[in-house]
């Protein structure tokens, strides 16, 4: 059985006989694309942006982040449309970007570090809420929970999201709950 054939439609809203896409449009034809990542993106866009915010624990970041996820869904949409979830494979990729920058940013530290002594520490705040409980864990742990209880993901999807396997994700959740409980039990 083949994949279902894309609808096209106008970039304006406006509903459009399907053509080939093979075909080719003169420049004073309306212009047609694929409706998959653009419905996509009105849908999910925010969502994922939430959920990455409080991966990222900066909503900046998880925005760069989602909209560079996009841009690739677009890019390859021939391929990603196919995909059971493309969503999921949306949120795959920004994730992956996320974990990136984090590396980029660690190596970047550490060589800034290598050059200048470290900052006088200051005192922790010991109000802590749960946004900055889940920015204490490691980011697999963070990543589980923000994935479980915020999107609402079962374990296989989220193994899907991790490249990790359901159990690899039981276990991040556990000790994510006792770590927050421990840090929530003390502040």
């Amino acid at each position: 059985m083949y994949p279902p054939r894309p609808v096209l439609v106008r970039l304006d809203g406006a509903s459009a006989e399907p053509i080939e896409p093979h075909m080719k449009r003169s420049s004073r034809q309306t212009r047609l694309t694929p409706a998959g990542p653009e419905i996509a993106f009105r849908n999910d866009y925010a969502r994922l942006v939430r959920s990455l915010a409080l991966i990222a624990g900066d909503v900046e970041e998880a925005s760069d982040a989602v909209q560079e996820a996009f841009i690739q869904a677009c890019v390859h949409w021939r391929r990603v449309g196919r995909y059971e979830d493309p969503v999921g494979w949306i949120r795959r990729v920004a994730i992956n970007r996320l974990k990136n920058r984090r590396r980029s940013r660690q190596r970047r530290d550490r060589a800034v570090a290598r050059l200048d002594p470290p900052p006088a520490a200051a005192d922790p705040d010991t109000g802590m809420d749960m946004v900055a409980a889940l920015r204490t864990l490691p980011e697999r742990q963070r990543v589980a929970v923000v994935l479980h209880y915020y999107e609402g993901l079962t374990a296989p999807e989220i193994a899907a999201a991790m490249n990790v396997s359901e159990g690899s994700v039981a276990t991040h959740l556990h000790r994510a709950r006792a770590a927050l409980r421990r840090h929530l039990e003390v502040t």
